[in-house]
């Protein structure tokens, strides 16, 4: 991992990620989107619900920064080690919901996310020592794990998934 990125470099790494993970969902059909196959028995549907939830915590703890304040990150009481327990809670609230509403939810948290990027400071985002918080870890790290770094995760899986069950990549 490279800890050297400035801000131009981070909204260009969130727009290319963004655009790859689209193209390769572009290539699904509803059916497709909604049949379980991937990590943990997901859909690709699970997997939209999922990344949508991870934007929106980011948006609200860089919120919460913006403000002078230290993001909760957690749940009280979790810690990282928790991360498969909270992904598995996502998946239990969002398992029902249709398609379409898991899409439109997905397509609206994107901009959100990004605007809210766009909107911190370079200091805020490149600066390891900027928030005494995160321990020497720039405040960027966050914004990828949510953004570009999560998409790529979940694209090569559905690219695998895509090449084992349908033939195509």
């Amino acid at each position: 991992m490279n800890d050297e990125m400035k801000k131009p470099q981070l909204i260009e790494s969130i727009t290319n990620g963004r655009r790859k993970f689209e193209e390769t969902l572009s290539q699904l059909d509803e059916d497709q989107m909604t049949t379980p196959g991937l990590e943990s028995g997901w859909s690709v549907k699970d997997v939209l619900a999922h990344i949508r939830v991870w934007e929106t915590r980011m948006v609200r703890w860089l919120e919460d920064i913006q403000r002078g304040s230290i993001p909760q990150m957690l749940p009280p009481g979790m810690t990282w080690d928790d991360l498969d327990q909270m992904n598995e809670e996502t998946y239990l609230e969002n398992q029902d919901k249709p398609l379409m509403e898991v899409l439109d939810e997905f397509h609206q948290s994107f901009p959100k996310a990004f605007d809210m990027v766009k909107s911190v400071s370079e200091e805020d985002l490149i600066d390891p020592d900027r928030f005494e918080w995160r321990e020497g870890k720039p405040l960027w790290f966050i914004v990828a794990a949510n953004t570009f770094w999560h998409y790529d995760e979940h694209d090569k899986a559905i690219r695998e998934w895509m090449e084992e069950q349908l033939g195509k990549a």
